[in-house]
C-alpha cells in the first residue's frame, strides 16, 4: 500500500509540471547541391598562337627563302607581330638572310593577317644572318636587333641594324659597326675592333663601346627616325 502511495504522488508531481517533450532533431538532406564554379577564361598556350597566326601567313612558292625553327609572335602597341627568320638554301657570298614580319589582328579564336613585309629587315652573306633578337630597350616599340656582315678581300665587316616595328610597318633606326677585322688582308699588322652596345636610353641615344686595337666608345643620339653618331660619322673604319 505504502509503494503504490508514493508511485500515484510522483505520477501527479509530474502531470503538475510544464514539462514539453524535446522534438526529434530534424534530419539532414540526403544529398548538398554542388556549386558551380564561375567560368574563367584561359589563354591560349604560346605555341598555340604561334600556330594561329603561321595559318594566316600567306604562302609564297617563289620566294628563294626558306622559313621555320625560330618563328616568333610578338604583341607591340599596335597588335600582334609574326617574325619569321629565312634563309637563302645554297646561297651564294652575295645572299644574306632575312627577318619577315606580319602584321596581325585578333580574330575569332586566331588571327587575321593586316600587312606583310616579307623583307622587313636583311643581312649577312652566304645565304644567312647572323643571330637576332627583338629588344625593348631601345624605343617605345620592340626593336628588331638583325647582326650579319661578310667579308671581302680579307676585310671582315660585322654590322648590327636596328629596325623598329612601328604601327606602319618596319622602320631603320640604325645600322652599326659592331665588328671590324683586317687579319685577312694585314696579317702582318691588323685592326681587329669589337663593339657592344651601353647606356641605353629609350628613344633618346645609346653608346658603343669599343675593345681591340683601340679602346673608345660613340654614342649615338635620336635625330629624327634615327640613331646618328653625335660627331657625326663613326672611327670604324670600314672595307
Amino acid at each position: 500500500m505504502i509503494r503504490a502511495a508514493v508511485s500515484i504522488a510522483a505520477l501527479a508531481a509530474l502531470a503538475g509540471c510544464d514539462m514539453v517533450p524535446e522534438k526529434p532533431p530534424t534530419p539532414a538532406p540526403s544529398h548538398r547541391a554542388t556549386p558551380v564554379a564561375a567560368a574563367s577564361s584561359v589563354p591560349p598556350a604560346p605555341a598555340e598562337r604561334l600556330a594561329a597566326a603561321l595559318r594566316v601567313v600567306p604562302v609564297d612558292k617563289a620566294s628563294r627563302y626558306a622559313f621555320g625553327g625560330d618563328d616568333r609572335l610578338i604583341d607591340t602597341p599596335s597588335g600582334p607581330v609574326l617574325l619569321r627568320h629565312g634563309h637563302v638554301p645554297d646561297g651564294s657570298h652575295a645572299d644574306g638572310g632575312v627577318i619577315a614580319a606580319y602584321y596581325l589582328r585578333p580574330q575569332n579564336d586566331g588571327f587575321a593577317l593586316v600587312k606583310a613585309f616579307p623583307e622587313a629587315a636583311t643581312s649577312g652573306s652566304f645565304g644567312d644572318l647572323g643571330k637576332w633578337s627583338v629588344s625593348a630597350d631601345f624605343a617605345a616599340v620592340p626593336v628588331l636587333m638583325v647582326e650579319g656582315g661578310g667579308t671581302w678581300q680579307g676585310c671582315t665587316v660585322g654590322l648590327t641594324d636596328l629596325v623598329a616595328l612601328q604601327p606602319g610597318g618596319p622602320a631603320s633606326l640604325a645600322s652599326v659597326t659592331t665588328s671590324f677585322d683586317t687579319s685577312g688582308m694585314s696579317p702582318d699588322s691588323p685592326e681587329t675592333l669589337t663593339g657592344s652596345f651601353a647606356d641605353i636610353v629609350r628613344d633618346r641615344g645609346f653608346t658603343v663601346r669599343y675593345e681591340g686595337t683601340r679602346a673608345f666608345a660613340e654614342r649615338y643620339v635620336r635625330r629624327g627616325a634615327r640613331f646618328q653618331p653625335e660627331g657625326g660619322e663613326s672611327q670604324v673604319p670600314g672595307c
